[in-house]
């Protein structure tokens, strides 16, 4: 393998010092460019596809035209962090970690993908389809993305999602779904001490609301409930007109969300009939990553080669989202969090072990050799069937 560390470690130094919070189209831009140029001097055929001014590109990068895809690999170009951090503390080597902000989730992981197409065997590269998407907005819930990432997953046999791997080197097998909402509540204002009857508290409808919500939970089945923020009111003496609230509702089992969106109706309800009035703006939703038909024996390849590595690759649940929550959606065998292992990812201290750069990068290309050898992907016959 011809991995050149250095030049990892300078290009991973360069896209580190840009700044590429989700709502900085050109910071995401400018990486999602440096990523492509990655791949076009490979030979992949690359479009950065507009999903709106808002965000940056996706970048699309493939490696032949044909369908169906045998890999489709994902990462994103954003971080959760504001203008100037990369200044503040730009990218650096301490020991045997690195550190920057957005090194650990995920331009590390991003940068190792391009590393790890660069370093694939050449007739392993000619005989497989293969497509790669970088995202500009992962992280606010891939909102403007989300129908190229499930455009491409619905042709893909499996999907590799390349967000970085736990402190202990674990990967993701599972994960909760979201529902993610900005409530607003419009009552009626009137003074509190002469004429409270003819008020209508648009927080105590909010109130409401979080009470009866709550009774959802069960942390034995994955359901959570979270009224994240609230604000409303004016002064004490006012029955308040105007009050908000963002509420994070997880589950686990798909058909968990039915109470919840059945709930929310009935709350609509309560609240005309109280003179309530409402808004509900969706700010964020995946559905669940799950176990599709194909996902434990694509596991068992990457244990399997783990194994043959004296590496211990374990899988496990996470109440946490990703992209992965959208390919399996539409049925595709995932495997997510595969890249670099690190930690306190979203903190001025996030870091990547400098070490599982190489060993990722090996592990991975091992795994997808050991799939093709024992014919995992497309046939001719499956791409003659689609063209």
């Amino acid at each position: 393998m011809g991995f050149d560390r250095n030049q990892y470690l300078r290009e991973l130094e360069t896209i580190v010092n840009i700044d590429s919070g989700s709502r900085n189209p050109a910071g995401t831009g400018k990486v999602a460019a440096f990523l492509e140029e990655k791949y076009r001097q490979q030979g992949f055929q690359t479009e950065l596809v507009s999903v709106g001014p808002e965000v940056g590109p996706v970048l699309v990068a493939t490696n032949a035209p044909d369908e169906p895809i045998d890999l489709l690999f994902i990462g994103h170009t954003d971080t959760v962090f504001l203008d100037g951090e990369a200044s503040r503390r730009p990218f650096t080597i301490k020991g045997e970690r690195l550190y920057g902000p957005g090194v650990y989730d995920m331009k590390g992981c991003s940068l190792l993908t391009a590393y790890l197409m660069e370093n694939l065997p050449a007739e392993l590269k000619r005989s497989l389809n293969i497509c790669v998407i970088h995202n500009p907005d992962e992280e606010i819930s891939s909102f403007y993305s989300r129908e190229v990432i499930i455009e491409k997953a619905k042709m893909a046999k499996f999907a590799f999602v390349m967000e970085p791997s736990a402190a202990d080197g674990s990967m993701i097998k599972e994960r909760k779904g979201i529902e993610k909402l900005k409530i607003h509540f419009k009552g009626r204002p009137s003074h509190a001490g002469d004429a409270p009857e003819e008020g209508r508290s648009a927080i105590n409808e909010l109130a409401y609301w979080i009470v009866q919500l709550n009774t959802l939970i069960d942390h034995d089945a994955g359901v959570s409930v979270n009224a994240g923020t609230i604000q409303g009111g004016t002064v004490p003496n006012v029955v308040p007109e105007h009050a908000q609230m963002e509420l994070d509702y997880r589950y686990s089992n798909p058909i968990d969300v039915t109470a919840f969106l059945d709930m929310l109706e009935d709350l609509q309800i309560h609240a005309a009939e109280k003179e309530i009035g409402i808004d509900i703006a969706v700010i964020g939703r995946r559905p669940p990553m799950v176990d599709v038909p194909g996902a434990k024996a694509l596991r068992s390849v990457f244990e399997d080669v783990g194994k043959q590595m004296d590496t211990v690759i374990s899988f496990k649940k996470s109440g946490g989202v990703s992209d992965a929550n959208f390919t399996t959606s539409v049925g595709v065998p995932t495997v997510c969090s595969i890249g670099l292992i690190g930690g306190a990812f979203h903190t001025d201290h996030e870091y990547v072990e400098l070490d599982s750069i190489f060993s990722r990068l090996e592990l991975l290309t091992a795994v997808i050799a050991e799939m093709s050898r024992r014919k995992m992907f497309c046939t001719s016959a499956d791409r003659l069937r689609v063209t």
